[in-house]
């Protein structure tokens, strides 16, 4: 399954960035998280994949009204539906997919694995509860942390918050001058 997913990570990856580059440049930015311990939040308009060993994932649909839907399995999954558009699941082996359209996720727990294309904001909280403790790490510049985890940023033991958009350095055609 892990395969499967870093697999299908690539494929929208590779799509988003092929199509980018037709247009003068990539236009959505990256984000890949690994061995995440802490809350990872993602409010955008794109495409994730990821998984979350333990803890919850509240998942709210922005645009109900499109053909998107988010879709969440895992092993003694429970749902809270907290209003028309935002559901709470819990358990273990939490998977999930949200393919187009847009989503606010916020996946509070550990063995958090993310892989997300497209635009909008982002908030990483590691959870360290001892000097050292691996609270896994991340990347938003292309680099698919669970094959290269020496090439990204261990994951910040402070809220730190920024933009899911391409990096600085890559010139973006859809960015007035």
């Amino acid at each position: 399954m892990r395969k499967l997913a870093v697999l299908l990570c690539s494929i929208c990856a590779l799509a988003v960035a092929g199509g980018g580059a037709w247009a003068g440049g990539p236009t959505s930015g990256t984000l890949s998280v690994d061995r995440g311990k802490g809350v990872v939040m993602v409010d955008f308009r794109g495409s994730a994949l990821g998984k979350l060993a333990t803890g919850s994932l509240r998942v709210t649909d922005q645009t109900p009204n499109d053909r998107f839907t988010a879709l969440v399995v895992g092993k003694r999954i429970t749902q809270e539906r907290l209003g028309p558009r935002t559901v709470i699941y819990r358990g273990a082996g939490l998977r999930f997919r949200m393919l187009g359209g847009g989503y606010r996720m916020v996946a509070r727990g550990s063995g958090i694995a993310l892989s997300a294309v497209g635009h909008g904001v982002v908030m990483l909280d590691g959870d360290s509860r001892f000097t050292g403790d691996d609270v896994g790490v991340y990347s938003r510049d292309g680099v698919d942390c669970s094959v290269e985890p020496e090439s990204c940023t261990p994951l910040p033991t402070e809220a730190e918050r920024f933009a899911l958009e391409p990096p600085e350095d890559v010139p973006n055609p859809r960015r007035a001058p």
